[in-house]
């Protein structure tokens, strides 16, 4: 019911941000190709990938990927790996970043307005991925970019209907698989740094390092925060070279340090793998299953991705059931309180609200109230909140 009544509300969106937004990455593009064309000094079909595999690898002899059926790999995780070769590689994933950004959400979005409501109304699935995080389609809400300013800009065609007099309100959960890890683990370290309101990767870094928290440098904490979230996924050292400009033997060394900080996290991955060799499957604090068989398969590569699975899921399918606990406790008390205020958006550890600004402080104090209080945990359940006119222009 919690989601039908989110499904009907829809949100609004100002299609004339959208159609300006349009015609701007219409020129950057032009742009993006004419400078793409000038560094190698002639053009090229840039969504050909064997042309981009010719230029790339026969003709400006950049380091092979992959092989493929055609030649060698041009897609963006083996671009990324050749980042710094050649100006070209960043002018290709830029072109097909702003590409992507402008078919799938740019110009997509206006035509799914509904002339009705004049609101976008998106469909959840509640069991949408493996480890039980909700999904969103038609449009997909969940997947548009907040770190880049091209997503920032995207998010601010979401707007509050009769605004100024009504505002997007909304509540974040505050590292929420990093304190459930730190519940199901009951590693000191974590529960420590959590109980103590620090922040957990500066936290991390100071521990690694073996510095005072208030000597953490912004690289230092990078860092930490690569692990503490690479953890919970299986992160290798290679992964680790990937995302910083370590080797994979600096890799190896700083997974190793972290797991002598945090051993209680060592000790509980070990026993989420026996025990799941034995049952072959992996559940949430709430008993909700994933059933990993492949975990015993002789097969080195299937049997570490059944491992990395099987870690992540108790983690991330916990936060998943700790956010539909919360979106009822939330909906049920939003009718209780007789309030105009309607959720509408849920995405991954984030519910976005359309509030009138005389509740907005009532609003406030209700998801501080019902989102922490969602499950019984060691660790607090932070929630953050902001709101603004638009989705793109919250503090």
């Amino acid at each position: 019911p919690v989601l039908v009544t989110m499904q009907r509300h829809g949100i609004k969106l100002d299609a004339g941000i959208l159609h300006e937004m349009s015609r701007d990455l219409n020129q950057h593009l032009q742009q993006v190709e004419v400078d793409l064309y000038s560094s190698v000094g002639h053009s090229v079909n840039i969504n050909s990938p064997l042309q981009l595999s010719d230029l790339l690898f026969k003709e400006l002899g950049l380091p092979r990927t992959r092989r493929t059926k055609t030649g060698y790999s041009t897609d963006a995780s083996s671009l990324e790996i050749l980042k710094g070769f050649h100006p070209v590689v960043d002018k290709i994933l830029e072109y097909r970043q702003i590409s992507k950004l402008k078919s799938t959400y740019v110009d997509a979005l206006p035509e799914m307005i509904n002339p009705n409501t004049g609101r976008v109304h998106t469909s959840y699935n509640q069991t949408g991925s493996a480890t039980g995080r909700m999904s969103s389609s038609d449009p997909n809400l969940q997947n548009i970019p907040i770190r880049t300013e091209l997503g920032r800009q995207v998010r601010k065609a979401f707007v509050a209907e009769d605004a100024p007099n009504w505002l997007l309100f909304s509540a974040d959960y505050s590292q929420i698989e990093l304190r459930v890890l730190a519940h199901l683990s009951q590693d000191a370290g974590l529960l420590d740094a959590f109980r103590r309101g620090e922040d957990i990767h500066s936290s991390t870094a100071s521990l690694m390092f073996e510095v005072p928290i208030g000597q953490v440098t912004p690289d230092m904490r990078r860092i930490a925060k690569i692990l503490n979230f690479g953890v919970i996924y299986g992160i290798s050292p290679h992964g680790i070279a990937q995302q910083t400009e370590f080797s994979r033997e600096e890799g190896a060394r700083f997974i190793e340090s972290y797991f002598a900080k945090y051993p209680g996290i060592n000790e509980y991955m070990d026993t989420v793998k026996a025990k799941a060799r034995g049952t072959q499957y992996v559940e949430t604090l709430m008993h909700r299953r994933r059933f990993v068989p492949e975990i015993n398969s002789p097969n080195f590569n299937v049997r570490s991705g059944a491992e990395r699975a099987a870690i992540n899921m108790p983690v991330q399918g916990t936060a998943a059931d700790i956010m539909k606990l919360a979106m009822i406790r939330v909906q049920n008390r939003l009718e209780r309180e007789n309030l105009r205020s309607k959720m509408l958006l849920q995405v991954h550890d984030e519910l976005v609200f359309e509030v009138p600004q005389d509740e907005l402080e009532a609003v406030k104090e209700l998801v501080f109230d019902e989102m922490p209080a969602a499950m019984e945990m060691d660790v607090t359940l932070k929630v953050d909140a902001k709101w603004g006119s638009t989705w793109g222009d919250m503090e």
